[in-house]
């Protein structure tokens, strides 16, 4: 009879030790599911966009440094395919990022509708929205003004790290840089803060250290090819020319491509 207790009581321990251990294994997939933004209770993305745009982003730019320019693409509300070339380009570009469900934004519509408005910065005006899958494309097509440049493009949004509308970002294209950007709660801010971004040198100097890349890398590419010509003038000189065997010691020679089977 004592052997037997003896024997349930083992059993049980070891029942409890693997129930233990289960309930922490599952503490750990769940804890390591969270941590990815795999839980249960994590918001559908496209409910949580669409959340996004209906309120307010924070007064001022988000922190860290700004993301660099990225051309963006779309559609349009009437649904024709739209790119934006945003590099290279001359003209810099205030990206003013809305939704038709921002309250915000409705004095933003209204005021794209003017054919006096003057874009600050003497840049160009586009105004990006979400894709059509995660934005009224019905309401937009009340909302735009004609004449104005509308590009529907969730992944603009996640380009330029837009967290909620209205959002605007002044753009250089020459130097590829966000010079400016931030919320605004109406025309008369936006046209400060690009202000501001121009008068403090911003622009300037942007534009300065992207000549100063381009320079470095002409440099670099210069001394490459320095280097390449004497490499070339020394195995001249030991008699070694293109196509020599000696510069291909593990086939003996170039490898011929393949001829066209057509």
């Amino acid at each position: 009879m004592t052997a037997l207790v003896v024997t349930l009581a083992v059993v049980v321990a070891l029942l409890v030790l693997l129930v233990v251990s289960l309930l922490r294994s599952h503490a750990e997939i769940l804890r390591t599911l969270h941590d990815a933004g795999l839980g249960h209770e994590a918001d559908d993305s496209t409910t949580a966009r669409r959340a996004a745009t209906s309120q307010v982003a924070p007064n001022g730019p988000p922190s860290g440094p700004s993301p660099e320019a990225r051309d963006i693409s779309g559609v349009t509300p009437d649904g024709d395919a739209v790119a934006v070339g945003i590099l290279g380009s001359p003209t810099p570009t205030l990206l003013s990022f809305l939704s038709s469900g921002c309250l915000t934004c409705r004095e933003f519509w209204e005021a794209f509708g003017d054919p006096r408005l003057e874009v600050p910065g003497d840049a160009r005006l586009v105004v990006v929205t979400m894709s059509p899958e995660d934005e009224s494309v019905s309401a937009l097509r009340r909302l735009v003004p004609e004449q104005t440049l509308v590009v529907m493009s969730t992944a603009a949004w996640e380009a330029y790290e837009v967290a909620g509308a209205p959002y605007f970002a002044y753009v250089d294209g020459m130097s590829g840089a966000v010079v400016g950007e931030g919320t605004a709660s109406n025309w008369d801010r936006v046209r400060d803060m690009v202000n501001e971004s121009v008068d403090d040198g911003a622009l300037a100097s942007s534009r300065r250290r992207s000549a100063a890349r381009k320079t470095r890398a002409a440099r670099r590419h210069l001394a490459d090819r320095e280097r390449e010509a004497r490499a070339d003038d020394a195995l001249l000189a030991a008699g070694i020319s293109p196509g020599d065997a000696r510069l291909y010691p593990a086939t003996g020679g170039p490898v011929e491509p393949d001829p066209d089977p057509s």
